[in-house]
């Protein structure tokens, strides 16, 4: 019996042999190509963009939001007080330029209406981010004519989001946002001579305040801007003396001051930005250096009692930087690169 089963185990190891030298050499699968290494795409500190981009205070969730611009088209970028974080939202707006944005305090939510998607397509929709995603809430069905060149504000006086159109995107039109769809207020326009570069609400006569560009002409010969209220729900044109400011691009609170503040700083119609301040009835000259960059947005940064001008060093697609206006002296907050 020992023998037998000797010869038995002997056999069997041999089979086995036998078998794993054919799998070894005749029936192994083929391994897969060694993979090449991916070197990952580094994220940019910052935002990278040109022109067109959104910058708006979210004092709900105490960040400033940047959405969109050229080379940005469709990314939403967060800036705390200290660094950028750019974001990855569930949902979010077709990439764009030119869009106008407000923050809504009844809703804690950002509000973004229409510009001009990277297709080259006029936007007419509205958008809201609630600090984590976007959420659409109009198709622009009925609304309010597409394109750039809009501005947005919330009205404290009326607690209503106002939308003003430009002439040149289907006519001048002031509208209403009514929680779902832009209702238009036909009783007020602005002239059909003249395009929006900035709206805010003002402390001051407690009401919305708006600069109308390139209608009136200066002493000088050349464009300026025109000052407009809105009274009752018609916009009135202010009589300004001796002479408002040259065009300007920007408007909005200095948390600071108390004030609006308009800065002349497009960067294609003014050569020397300056900043203006409205003291209720007239635009004085603020006493400060130019805006570090041109052309550039202003925002209030409420949680931090300060004014912000967002915007490049160059006039390319270039890293977005962020300055702070603290007396009369620009101190830049992001770190150099």
């Amino acid at each position: 019996m020992k023998h037998r089963s000797a010869v038995v185990l002997a056999s069997v190891v041999a089979v086995t042999a036998i078998a794993g030298g054919a799998l070894s050499f005749a029936q192994r699968p083929a391994l897969p190509p060694t993979p090449r290494p991916v070197t990952p795409t580094a994220t940019p500190a910052q935002p990278v963009t040109a022109l067109g981009f959104t910058a708006v205070d979210d004092p709900a969730m105490h960040t400033l939001v940047l959405f969109g611009g050229v080379d940005n088209y469709g990314n939403t970028w967060l800036w705390n007080g200290t660094m950028w974080r750019l974001t990855h939202p569930p949902a979010s707006p077709p990439g764009r330029i030119g869009a106008s944005a407000a923050f809504d305090p009844q809703t804690s939510a950002i509000l973004l209406f229409g510009g001009r998607l990277a297709s080259g397509d006029a936007a007419n929709d509205t958008w809201a981010w609630n600090g984590a995603t976007w959420r659409k809430l109009a198709t622009g069905s009925g609304g309010p004519p597409p394109g750039e060149g809009s501005a947005m504000a919330w009205d404290d006086a009326m607690k209503e989001m106002v939308l003003v159109t430009a002439a040149s995107e289907g006519g001048a039109g002031n509208w209403i946002w009514r929680g779902t769809r832009w209702v238009n207020q036909m009783s007020s326009y602005f002239p059909n001579a003249a395009f929006v570069s900035g709206m805010a609400f003002d402390p001051v006569t407690r009401s919305l305040l708006a600069v109308g560009c390139c209608q009136s002409p200066s002493s000088a010969g050349g464009t300026v801007d025109t000052t407009w209220r809105l009274d009752k729900g018609t916009w009135r044109q202010m009589v300004l003396a001796p002479n408002p400011p040259a065009v300007g691009s920007s408007l909005t609170l200095d948390p600071a001051l108390g004030r609006l503040v308009l800065c002349s700083c497009d960067g294609v119609f003014t050569s020397e930005p300056r900043m203006w301040m409205w003291t209720g009835v007239a635009w004085a000259s603020l006493d400060v250096p130019p805006s570090p960059v041109t052309p550039a947005i202003e925002v209030a940064d409420v949680d931090r009692h300060q004014l912000l001008v967002v915007g490049s060093l160059t006039q390319g697609a270039s890293p977005i930087h962020i300055w702070a206006l603290t007396g009369s002296t620009w101190r830049r907050l992001d770190s150099v690169t």
